[in-house]
């Protein structure tokens, strides 16, 4: 009889690259898969958010004995990163690749401004190390991402970790929020929010199209309820990666697929998937598997030559902005009509009430009183004017 092995007999394997191939068939060059010691097909997958957990032999004696409910732990508090550690980090820009990067693309004020909304730190982990802070929208930190950038491509290099393993801190429960989270409390409820996969295409869109909130998942697979629920009453436009062809899953799919899950737990969510690359990629493109900042970095170049400098209006904005001015002029509209159905219900309430009040009026103008009648109802008013000295 087999069984799965408990997750307290495995221990992730420190060298992740030394596998060639998650087991749902991606390139591990990047180190996104975690094995377990001893295995090669069995860990963890950061980029298909899949577990490959082992099987073990287990005796049919042994089996039977134990015939209670399996009980699920309950669940670990969420673990924080001292602020102490953050604000450490928030110098030695000059000996920082990917925030050399920045300033050589797009000078110093406008790269500068993005490395402290964002809070990107210096790490020493190796030289030239960049650190991607988590940090939640009660400004909490729950970690950092560690990773290396060539400081004049802007390339992402095999090199990545967290600061809580390099801290060794003992019995740290990772919850990962979204980045860019702590930035939402202090922008106008009017901006919408623009969520991409990596950090860098977040922090290269927010000095391109600052008309959006930018915030990343850290990851195709990133995508969380849980991660949304702070996002309820804002208008949120997801933009997915290129996929490669011949990659088991879709990122496009799977973010279509999150969104629909997401109107479903969370009614009243304002929610869409931009399908911009997905239906303007060429298939180069998509080999190299591009991110919507790679198109924003293409149109700045092709505008270099302007004298303003500025990035050209591409259709990816106009449509957009279209798109949500459109839903906005639907909203009034039917608002519109709502309040003038009331109001046309509320005037013929009224023209009834007035009719009925005519026709009464009309009745006793027009109803026969006796003349013995007039003169008994003239009596008692004679006497109550005397009575009263009216």
């Amino acid at each position: 009889m087999k069984s799965f092995l408990t997750m307290e007999k495995l221990i992730f394997e420190k060298k992740r690259t030394r596998v060639k191939c998650c087991p749902c068939g991606k390139s591990n060059r990047d180190g996104k898969f975690a094995p377990y010691v001893g295995f090669v097909d069995k860990g963890y997958c950061h980029s298909c958010d899949q577990t490959f957990i082992p099987m073990e032999e287990k005796n049919e004696d042994e089996g039977k004995s134990d015939q209670r409910p399996y009980l699920p732990p309950p669940p670990k508090q969420i673990s924080f990163i001292d602020p102490k550690k953050l604000d450490a980090s928030l110098k030695g820009y000059g000996q920082n690749n990917f925030v050399q990067f920045l300033i050589y693309r797009f000078g110093k004020a406008k790269a500068m401004q993005a490395v402290e909304a964002y809070k990107i730190g210096t790490s020493k982990r190796w030289p030239g190390s960049n650190i991607f802070w988590q940090i939640d929208e009660g400004h909490k930190i729950r970690s950092g991402k560690i990773m290396l950038y060539d400081s004049s491509t802007g390339k992402r290099q095999n090199k990545n970790s967290w600061v809580h393993s390099v801290l060794k801190l003992e019995d740290f429960n990772l919850n990962q929020c979204l980045f860019g989270a702590h930035l939402i409390r202090s922008e106008p409820m009017y901006k919408p929010v623009a969520i991409v996969e990596s950090e860098k295409t977040a922090i290269i869109a927010s000095i391109l199209k600052p008309d959006f909130i930018w915030l990343a998942t850290g990851g195709k697979a990133g995508l969380k309820v849980g991660k949304f629920k702070y996002l309820s009453d804002r208008d949120i436009i997801l933009f997915p990666d290129l996929t490669k062809p011949g990659d088991k899953f879709n990122c496009y799919e799977m973010w279509t697929n999150f969104a629909k899950q997401l109107t479903d737990d969370l009614p009243g969510v304002s929610i869409q998937v931009s399908n911009y690359l997905e239906t303007r990629a060429t298939v180069e493109e998509k080999i190299q598997a591009l991110d919507i900042a790679d198109y924003f970095l293409k149109w700045e170049s092709d505008n270099v030559a302007n004298e303003a400098n500025e990035p050209p209006q591409k259709p990816f904005i106009l449509e957009q902005k279209k798109c949500i001015e459109e839903d906005e002029e639907i909203r009034l509209e039917t608002e519109i009509k709502d309040l003038s159905k009331k109001i046309y219900q509320v005037i013929q309430g009224i023209r009834r009430e007035r009719a009925k009040e005519s026709k009464f009026r009309d009745e006793i103008r027009n109803h026969f009183i006796p003349e013995n009648k007039i003169q008994s109802v003239q009596k008692i008013l004679g006497e109550y004017r005397r009575e009263y000295g009216y």
